[in-house]
């Protein structure tokens, strides 16, 4: 009879334990998984986060240095600001995981976007994410977006930043970031075009800047230098997330996918995506061979665009294109404007940017004639003036000989900015003047 009841009450308590166990959440059961004091005292969540070891001196120092690479980042004016995407990005966010982190991790989560033309995504202790217009106009749907939040969402949900923590490197963050800003800000008064068109509003050269702000040795010391595990630990946990949730069950493996050929293509050049930092070489096998997730590689399909997608990131797939025409990667700008134009939103910008893009890679009567008809789209469409379409107009009639079309063109932009005693006025007189010396 005692056997017997033995037996009830640890059986009991095993159901009791297991019940508890599938009333978590799923981020607060990952949690759970990864801490050995869960094992330890029979699944009692209250009592695993009292046991744990939270290091708030540790967290402390990681985010007074994440607080300072913010402000570094914002002074540097490389934050794009869009109110309506980074609502967008809240939403998903709260889809993911809607419940706070517990109070000892002091995670409050947001995000923010930077300017960078390289695809890039992390997040710091703090629960602050960052991506980057390169991210995000590399991703082609939602689903995809979705797989990359969560896989940050493991991260921070496992303290990977804080484990990661390595006290050395990250004494020196502040003074390092501090020397990365003064790089950059050297670098854009080197790369600075005045005020022409590429620098009105803008940017333009943090695109080439961001390899120090975005270096493997300052993200390593802020906790982002993850190691192969635990990057793999973080994408095995997005794609239970994706799957528990009835998302696409390819979007992460085809993110992936993505910046092997996005790393392929860029290889050797500022764009090259750091090996530390991304381990690509095996992450989509990773994913892709683990039998429990049942993938199959016919569902790897890198064609499928998300018009609704690409109308929300329709003005960043515009600034991460601008990123890469102000840097002469013409070529690459392209898809990014087309997908901007295809979808429910666009402006005269992007077209003016479509036909300066195709003005360096296009030559002949035909793709001439074309551009013209898409700068007559860039002026209707405009949403605030846009007086550079007069200038490419001028060089593409002139391309045609057609001088006296050219000559009007240059005489409407010298007009606009007749009282501002810019770079853009005395080149457009001086084209004038020769002009009207060949044409009289």
């Amino acid at each position: 009879m005692k056997t017997k009841l033995t037996l009830i009450v640890l059986l009991l308590v095993c159901f009791n334990g297991m019940a508890n166990k599938s009333n978590y959440s799923f981020w607060t059961q990952k949690w759970m998984d990864q801490e050995s004091s869960y094992e330890a005292d029979s699944g009692d969540y209250y009592t695993a986060l009292s046991n744990h070891s939270w290091n708030y001196k540790n967290r402390k120092i990681l985010h007074d240095a994440a607080q300072e690479y913010l402000i570094q980042l914002e002074q540097q004016n490389a934050f794009y600001i869009d109110p309506e995407l980074e609502d967008y990005l809240y939403q998903l966010i709260n889809q993911i995981h809607p419940k706070d982190f517990p109070a000892q991790q002091k995670i409050n989560l947001n995000i923010k976007v930077i300017k960078s033309a390289i695809p890039e995504t992390f997040s710091f202790a703090n629960g602050t994410i960052i991506t980057s217009t390169g991210m995000l106009s590399l991703l082609q749907s939602e689903d995809e977006l979705m797989a990359i939040l969560a896989r940050e969402i493991a991260h921070l949900t496992l303290d990977h930043n804080v484990k990661t923590y390595t006290a050395t490197q990250t004494k020196k963050t502040i003074s390092a970031i501090i020397g990365a800003s003064v790089y950059v800000a050297s670098t854009a008064n080197r790369l600075d075009k005045g005020d022409s068109y590429w620098e009105a509003d803008y940017l333009g050269s943090f695109m080439g800047a961001s390899s120090e702000l975005l270096s493997y040795g300052i993200l390593s010391a802020l906790g982002v230098g993850y190691n192969r595990s635990r990057i793999y630990e973080a994408d095995e946990i997005a794609q239970e997330w994706m799957m528990k949730n009835n998302r696409n069950v390819h979007a992460l493996a085809q993110v992936i996918r993505r910046l092997q050929f996005f790393e392929a293509q860029s290889r050797g050049t500022i764009n090259e995506l750091s090996e530390n930092r991304f381990f690509l070489k095996n992450r989509f096998e990773n994913i892709l061979n683990k039998k429990k997730y049942h993938l199959k590689p016919t569902g790897i399909k890198m064609t499928i665009l998300d018009k609704d997608y690409d109308t929300y990131i329709s003005d960043c797939l515009k600034t991460n294109a601008k990123l890469l025409v102000a840097n002469e990667y013409y070529t690459e700008a392209l898809p990014l404007l087309n997908r901007s134009i295809q979808s429910h939103w666009t402006e005269g910008e992007t077209y003016l940017l479509k036909a300066v893009a195709l003005r360096h890679t296009n030559y002949s009567e035909e793709d001439n004639q074309n551009i013209l008809t898409i700068l007559d789209k860039a002026e209707n469409n405009a949403v605030a003036d846009l007086p550079w379409v007069w200038s490419e107009r001028a060089l593409i009639h002139l391309r045609l000989n057609e001088k006296k079309k050219a000559l009007d063109a240059l005489i409407r932009y010298e007009e606009y900015f007749a009282q501002e005693q810019s770079e853009n006025m005395f080149w457009a007189r001086r084209m004038i003047a020769k002009l009207n010396k060949v044409t009289n």
